[in-house]
């Protein structure tokens, strides 16, 4: 494949930042094209890219210089944009001689100006300097294909090297439990101390055993720049600062673009910690996100990044740029998950004699590190072999526990993880066999939600069953076409909370099953009640669930390369899922890893039972980190039960550790994941910028996997069904909209969202529960009881931009009379659904914020009732983003849609009485709650209450 650059060189130039390449993996490009240019120009503030040539006079002038490793892509925000790199790195493996990374820190460099170009670049070179060189420091230039990155430790070959230290994703080595805790209270305690801090854009590094190499520029003797990049120098913190230059006084009048740059330090923040968190790997010359037996076969002339499995690119959005310009050497795939490694040594004979009477060696025996080698070196001959272990976290249905759960409409699940697991030789020896066994967790594919305020939060089921199987059959039949046959594993609690959803699950694939299942192969099920098969902390006892699916697992096999070919096929996958696809799930993915391993040495003539050793506790420890990772990416914590997973004991303080996490898990899950979920889906280019207005408003964002759309016309269709009753009235239109709380008034908050009918005999207002999918009440208006339509201008909060915008906030007014066609019916679940319109009445009276007096000039208020509804905004977060910040859709159109309801329930009107159309009309423009009188009924309590909650959400 076309070669990466394996180093860059970042110049803040007079008219853009040059990106300078060298030391190329893979074969040199020669043909000089712009598609493989090893020089590019990005010109400030338009973005284009440019090709130049290598020796390029302008790349060499003196100027403030930045060494990276790599790129994560150009972040664009309104009118701003920034490029990601990575400044510094951590190898965490090698698979056949070549190097994996874990990102350990980035740098993001404004794309507005030399000067705020400059200042970046220098704060980002003192920040690296900071740190101390680590175990991979060495040049990369001009490094062959298949060799290892300069004078880096080739892993297996020192006693220092990554593999024998067991390094995992976050770049520390393994010890003993308590400086795991340790290291994660630093961790955590600089994560809040940045987090709050509103002048650092950027976070300070983490102490680590091992620090990333700094080879110097061959820029560093040049001149700086002027003052203004030496007082950067100043700032420590500073990673990222906002352009002085940008022009983003000329986005104040699009939508989405205010809140996008009030936000966009929070961004940036967030931006860094997460590809600087040690869970982002990436590798030059090797695809880490496919299994280990389909690297041969997809070895070709086509770049990486054409290479590599989509649902694991995760910075794919942000290289859209590059990828559209053709510059592939600077396109380097990243994957989120887990990357670890292990060597190890076996001791044995292929003998299968029962073990010693006496407690003495088994016939093959792992050497633990406090073992002596020379103690069993006259009982067995020993062999070395390489543990691998990467997990991918797929893009699709991406983000935050409570957040994203369940299935979305495509099928995909939340917090989907592929696991694979590699034993081979250290040095790769292809005359000696590797093994691949592959792993999948995810969400329950149903919809499904929790309340992250709730301590213990009983899952939600929502939609029709027909949406659910829809779902569940796309999402099983996409497994099946990667990876064959499927056993699905649950290990929820069969009562309490989460026993409705089980039921779900285990009905749902009875109904598949019925329908043919995948080609007539079923799926097959297993529900293990993981809590109440392991309670008294007993957790060993999971070994009961691989002795239930043991035929399934020997039947589906593993995968064995040799010689470059695979053979022995895996022909099946489990798929295990808990509630959050995090804890429970790590123990049982342990326990099928083991199987695996035990099973892949006794191929290799060793006979060993990895559970009953202590020796083998690097193999817990390794599949420990890669829990802890994947918890720390779904619930911002470490995952619990991690001391079983490492030690294969429970006690009180692991029970009390785990109590800890999960006080952490739901601070996170009310306060911060929010805002981090937005970010999340607009890095990843599912969102629009409209996403930060919502989260502005609501303070919380909408779910993009799922079609708003969709749920908002089937809820018309619900509706319809349920509150028309006489068959013959034709309806003529159906609308979501916004309603205020209470009824009879204009303002109590917050808005519900509602269905709003029309029939040629009368208007529903319909109270919908969007969770379940049913009518809670609706009131039916007789159209020959309105007596007035007042649409326009409905502003309800003035609390941001958006809700003040008087072109986006309108809505409408119809005012009635009481009447015996009118009816309100609320679904009590008993034989009473009728409510008298006397006691509304009553219950509003104290609520009611209208003088329908003069607004009606003369009615009598006693008998006239009225009913708002507010505009749903057209524009939203699901919008295209490349549509740019106003989502492709003007403002000035939701009023216009608000006059279309208003004039089709006129026209309804008239021709329900036989009117002429020349009728005076009952439809008016007038203001509902103009801008000055929302400022007016805005309290003080109600400003320091969103003011708080935007302090400590935002």
């Amino acid at each position: 494949m076309p070669g990466l650059l394996r180093k860059l060189v970042v110049v803040a130039a007079v008219d853009g930042l040059i990106l300078h390449g060298h030391g190329v993996s893979g074969p040199r490009p020669n043909n000089g094209s712009n598609n493989e240019a090893s020089s590019i120009r990005i010109d400030y503030k338009t973005n284009r890219i440019t090709a130049l040539p290598v020796s390029s006079p302008e790349t060499l002038e003196g100027r403030d210089t930045l060494e990276v490793y790599g790129l994560v892509g150009l972040l664009s925000v309104a009118s701003h944009s920034f490029l990601v790199s990575i400044t510094q790195r951590q190898q965490v493996a090698q698979i056949q001689g070549r190097p994996i990374y874990a990102v350990t820190n980035v740098a993001v460099i404004p794309i507005s100006s030399q000067v705020d170009a400059a200042r970046a670049i220098a704060q980002a070179r003192k920040e690296v300097t900071q740190e101390e060189p680590d175990l991979d420091s060495g040049s990369d230039e001009d490094i062959p294909d298949n060799a290892t990155d300069g004078a880096e430790t080739e892993i297996g070959s020192a006693p220092t090297s990554p593999a024998r230290e067991s390094l995992h994703a976050r770049g520390m080595s393994v010890g003993s439990i308590a400086e795991d805790v340790i290291e994660k209270r630093v961790r955590f305690g600089r994560f809040a101390a940045n987090w709050l801090s509103r002048k650092n854009l950027g976070l300070p590094r983490p102490g680590s055993l091992e620090k990333d190499d700094v080879s110097e520029s061959p820029f560093d003797d040049s001149p700086r720049l002027s003052s203004d990049g030496s007082e950067a120098n100043d700032e420590a913190t500073e990673a990222a600062p906002l352009p002085e230059t940008s022009d983003a006084q000329g986005e104040t009048n699009r939508p989405g673009s205010d809140q996008a740059a009030e936000l966009l330090p929070k961004l940036l923040r967030y931006t860094k910690l997460l590809f600087s968190s040690h869970n982002f790997f990436f590798a030059y010359d090797y695809d880490l996100t496919r299994s280990f037996n389909a690297q041969e076969a997809r070895r070709g002339q086509l770049p990486l990044h054409k290479m590599v499995d989509p649902l694991y690119f995760w910075n794919k959005y942000l290289m859209s740029t590059f990828i559209d310009n053709g510059a592939h050497g600077f396109i380097l795939p990243l994957l989120q998950g887990f990357v670890g490694q292990r060597e190890f040594t076996v001791a044995g004979s292929e003998k299968t004699a029962d073990k010693p009477a006496d407690g003495g060696l088994t016939e093959a025996l792992i050497l633990g590190e406090s073992q002596d080698p020379e103690a069993v070196e006259s009982e067995a001959p020993k062999r070395n072999f390489l543990l691998t272990l990467i997990s991918r976290r797929s893009v699709n249905r991406p983000g935050l526990r409570y957040l994203r759960r369940g299935v979305d409409d495509d099928g995909n699940t939340a917090n989907t993880v592929e696991t694979e697991q590699i034993l081979s030789v250290p040095e790769w020896d292809s005359s000696h066999n590797a093994y691949s066994y592959l792993q999948l967790r995810g969400s329950i594919p149903l919809y499904f939600s929790q309340s992250p305020y709730a301590f213990k939060p009983i899952p939600a089921l929502h939609h029709s069953a027909e949406t659910n199987q829809l779902a569940f059959g796309r999402h099983f039949r996409e497994l099946n076409r990667r990876y064959g046959k499927i056993q699905a594993v649950s290990l929820i609690d069969k009562h309490a909370g989460e026993l409705k959803l089980g039921e779900q699950y285990e009905r749902y694939a009875e109904v598949f099953n019925e329908a043919g299942g995948i080609d007539g192969t079923p799926l097959r099920m297993e529900w293990f009640d993981f809590h109440n098969e392991c309670r008294g902390m007993k957790f060993e006892n999971v070994s009961r669930l691989v002795e239930r699916v043991k035929e399934t697992l020997s039947e589906f096999g593993y995968t064995t390369i040799k010689d470059g070919k695979p053979s022995d096929i895996q022909t099946g996958i489990v798929r295990t899922n808990c509630m959050d696809c995090l804890d429970r799930t790590g123990v049982a993915q342990c326990a099928f890893g083991q199987w695996a391993l035990e099973r892949q040495l006794q191929k290799e003539g060793i006979h060993i039972d990895l559970g009953g050793d202590s020796s083998t506790q690097w193999f817990n420890t390794l599949w420990a980190d890669n829990g802890d990772a994947i918890s720390k990416q779904y619930s911002s914590t470490a995952a619990l039960k991690g001391d079983y997973t490492r030690t294969r004991k429970r006690d009180y303080r692991g029970a009390l550790n785990d109590l800890g996490l999960t006080l952490s898990r739901y601070y996170n899950n009310i306060v911060n994941d929010y805002f981090s979920q937005a970010c999340i889906d607009y890095l990843l280019g599912n969102v629009s910028t409209h996403v930060f207005d919502e989260f502005a408003i609501e303070l919380q964002t909408t779910d993009p996997g799922i079609s708003v759309g969709k749920i908002r016309q089937n809820a018309i269709d619900t509706s319809c069904k349920i509150v028309i009753s006489s068959p013959s009235e034709e309806l003529l239109g159906g609308w979501a909209m916004l309603t205020p709380r209470e009824p009879n008034t204009l303002r109590t908050l917050p808005f519900e969202e509602s269905v709003l009918l029309l029939t040629d005999a009368a208007v529903y207002s319909c109270r919908f529960d969007w969770e379940t999918d049913k009518v809670l009440s609706f009131e039916r208006i007789d159209l020959r009881s309105i007596s007035r339509i007042h649409y326009g201008t409905y502003i309800t909060s003035i609390l941001t931009d958006g809700q003040s915008d008087e072109r986006s906030n309108v809505g409408l007014v119809i005012a009635y009379r009481d009447g015996d066609e009118n009816a309100l019916r609320v679904n009590t679940r008993t034989l009473q659904t009728n409510v008298r319109p006397e006691n509304l009445e009553a219950m509003a009276s104290s609520n009611s914020e209208w003088d329908l007096v003069s607004w009606l000039r003369g009615t009598k208020r006693a008998t006239t009732r009225f009913v708002a509804f507010k505009s749903l905004p057209v524009a939203n977060a699901m919008a295209s983003p490349r549509l740019g910040p106003s989502g492709g859709v003007g403002s000035v159109r939701e009023l216009d849609r608000v006059r279309t309801i208003c004039h089709d329930i006129e026209r309804a009107m008239t021709a329900g009485d036989g009117q002429s159309v020349d009728s005076v009309s009952v439809v008016e423009k007038v203001d509902i709650i103009s801008l000055a009188d929302a400022k007016k009924r805005t309290g003080i309590l109600e400003t320091l209450v969103y003011d708080f909650k935007k302090l400590v959400w935002a």
